[in-house]
């Protein structure tokens, strides 16, 4: 079976999305699957292992003319859509695509966020999300949440934004976790590097990674360091914003940064590469990822922290993880939006190198569990149920 990934980000472009399908790719070739990957037009270097192309025009009308194309070059049996709401730009023509194609499609769905279309038009962004999802032969969710979602066994209400069905998907949705997107680089002496990368020499280094967003909390983690000691530094790994609410998000924990006068204990690095994101995590003494929808594992830069063996704060995740994500013991969790408690645990894993030892080593131990052969076969598989 030849199959061709359709991904609206892609290396060098920042998201984990993007990240995620160059891992897929070159995991499922090392298997014998014939891959390409499709996405927007741009520059990059790739590994020569399989094709990309980077010859998608745009995400509206012209969509569905070039992924046809790309399509009848590579000879595809299939497209697998990796679906992310905002990368697509909230435009429609994704949702519209597998329902216009000869050939059948799987989604990926990312996120469960529905497309903001137009104010006050709720009922089309459900009809041109489950568009997306009835048209395609399989969906794949990467956490239980979303599955719970999409089995019709979570509240439909809370975030109006976030699709959900009262029944069951049918077939129902196939859960294929992600994988560690950030692989361990090996790193200069960390001292070193904390001056290269023009950062305290001593003190406790905070690490918060990945683009910005409102659920990522990145604003608590600012106001918490007003009740830790001035020898506490938070550096944000990236910080990019993809779509306009997310750049409004970006000017609020600016603002929250200039308001609590924390410039000189916030370090931006934009966008790094993968090696120099290995690198900067680990420069840092632990990580904060304070989501305000709970610790996921379709949340590629928490299993990035763990893989690091950066000691980890977050939030508790909404429903049981499998495998375990316990406080005090892989992590340490703390409520959404609760600044004054993270600061306290910031504090503890400062003073508590054991504790810091302790959670670095279970968290290594996890992320072992999400490894990318063991995700290339059950794609692989899947692929070949539905040829």
């Amino acid at each position: 079976m030849r199959v061709l990934l359709l991904t609206a980000e892609y290396p060098p472009q920042p998201g984990g999305v993007g990240d995620y399908t160059a891992e897929l790719a070159a995991a499922l070739a090392a298997q014998d699957v014939a891959v390409a990957v499709l996405t927007g037009v741009g520059e990059g270097q790739d590994s020569g292992a399989f094709p990309v192309w980077r010859r998608v025009r745009n995400w509206g009308r012209r969509l569905r003319s070039d992924v046809q194309s790309a399509m009848t070059e590579w000879g595809a049996d299939l497209l697998h859509i990796q679906y992310q709401t905002g990368a697509f730009q909230m435009k429609p023509a994704i949702n519209m695509l597998p329902s216009r194609l000869d050939a059948p499609s799987v989604v990926t769905m990312h996120d469960l966020h529905m497309p903001y279309l137009a104010p006050k038009v709720a009922p089309l962004r459900r009809y041109v999300t489950r568009l997306l999802i009835e048209s395609c032969r399989a969906v794949v969710v990467t956490n239980a949440e979303d599955q719970a979602r999409l089995l019709g066994v979570a509240p439909v209400t809370g975030d109006p934004d976030l699709y959900a069905l009262s029944q069951p998907l049918t077939p129902p949705p196939v859960l294929i976790p992600i994988g560690v997107n950030i692989a361990v680089h090996p790193a200069p002496d960390r001292a070193a590097l904390r001056q290269r990368l023009g950062l305290p020499a001593d003190g406790t280094l905070v690490a918060y990674f990945g683009l910005l967003n409102h659920t990522k909390g990145v604003h608590t983690l600012i106001e918490a360091l007003q009740y830790v000691p001035e020898t506490t530094h938070v550096v944000i790994i990236g910080g990019g914003a993809h779509t306009p609410e997310d750049a409004e998000y970006a000017d609020v924990v600016r603002a929250t940064i200039k308001r609590l006068d924390m410039a000189g204990r916030v370090h931006w690095t934009g966008y790094l590469s993968a090696e120099d994101v290995s690198r900067t995590l680990q420069a840092a003494d632990l990580a904060a990822l304070p989501f305000t929808d709970g610790a996921s594992y379709r949340r590629g830069s928490l299993l990035a922290t763990l893989a690091h063996g950066l000691p980890t704060i977050t939030t508790p995740p909404h429903l049981t993880l499998e495998p375990a994500l316990r406080d005090d013991h892989e992590v340490l969790l703390v409520d959404a939006g609760d600044a004054i408690n993270l600061a306290l645990a910031i504090e503890r894993l400062t003073l508590d190198a054991d504790l810091r030892t302790t959670l670095a080593g279970r968290g290594r131990s996890l992320v072992d569990s999400f490894r990318w052969d063991a995700i290339a076969a059950q794609h692989r598989d899947l692929y070949g149920k539905i040829g």
